[in-house]
């Protein structure tokens, strides 16, 4: 049926309804992934966050995507939030805004004392800001280009903005004034020094190994060499850990054979595979 064929009544009536189913399914989508991240179902999809498993799925954008995870976390610290979600006293934008406060809290009291705080309010940035006595920054901003080359817009506070100032006062006498000299520096340092960390395990002599469970440094060396420093999984280089592939419970081994590495959320879902969701969320996805 065309919409040019509806009264003026039942246009009004049907946007209305298609509203509220709207705001419905929002909701619902926020517990289903809720629960696929209780699970680390990203995984088996070879991503690494639940973030990229929506943008990569579900044709959202960055803002769209990243406001909805946050909200998400925010329901899963406090579950009253999806009722107040439902009643329209709070916008997912609010819920995305205190999701990091929420999460920082232990006391289910303070947690819905801060939500009761955004009830109505149509911006919870400024009150954000009070409660956490932070001064609001521009976030980092990267841009890729074609050439390889990176573009970062940051802002850099407190502690960090100090050391800045006395690295930049001490490579001054080095004749490295500019900012994008100084980071460079720093930058290739450290990952001179991490490439090092990296390449040289196994160099020193091993120690004797008590524990048999522990994997030994040669075959962690190995074992990065056929990974190149990645999760085996979904390709992240970051948070990475050692994995038993037959949790060691019940191989007794830790050859190379056995032992991969994984980032911690395909890490976790390995476990929650092989030793069941239950008897995992005893130690993840814990409020």
């Amino acid at each position: 049926m065309s919409l040019r064929n509806l009264s003026d009544q039942k246009l009004i009536a049907d946007t209305k309804m298609w509203n509220e189913k709207e705001e419905h399914c929002t909701r619902q989508f926020l517990r289903h992934i809720n629960e696929v991240n209780r699970r680390r179902l990203f995984c088996d999809d070879k991503t690494d966050s639940l973030f990229k498993y929506i943008r990569k799925n579900f044709n959202k954008s960055d803002s769209e995507t990243s406001r909805r995870v946050l909200a998400a976390k925010t329901l899963r610290h406090v579950p009253s939030a999806d009722k107040a979600l439902a009643n329209k006293q709070v916008t997912l934008t609010n819920l995305a805004e205190v999701s990091a406060l929420v999460g920082n809290i232990k006391s289910s009291k303070k947690k819905n004392e801060i939500l009761n705080s955004i009830k109505g309010k149509t911006q919870a940035r400024e009150l954000v800001d009070e409660l956490t006595g932070k001064k609001r920054t521009t976030r980092s901003k990267t841009c890729s280009h074609s050439d390889g080359s990176l573009r970062i817009h940051l802002t850099l506070v407190g502690q960090t903005a100090k050391d800045y100032e006395f690295i930049k006062e001490q490579l001054s006498n080095n004749g490295i004034y500019k900012p994008e000299d100084v980071i460079g520096h720093v930058i290739n340092s450290t990952a001179e020094s991490m490439r090092k960390k990296i390449t040289g395990i196994g160099s020193r002599k091993s120690k004797v190994i008590i524990n048999p469970r522990t994997i030994s440094a040669a075959i962690k060396k190995a074992v990065i060499a056929r990974s190149g420093n990645k999760c085996e999984n979904c390709g992240s280089k970051y948070n990475l850990h050692f994995d038993h592939i037959i949790p060691y419970s019940i191989s007794k081994t830790s050859t190379i054979g056995n032992v991969r590495q994984l980032c911690s959320n395909c890490n976790a879902r390995a476990a929650i595979v092989a030793l069941s969701q239950t008897k995992m969320d005893l130690y993840i996805n814990q409020s």
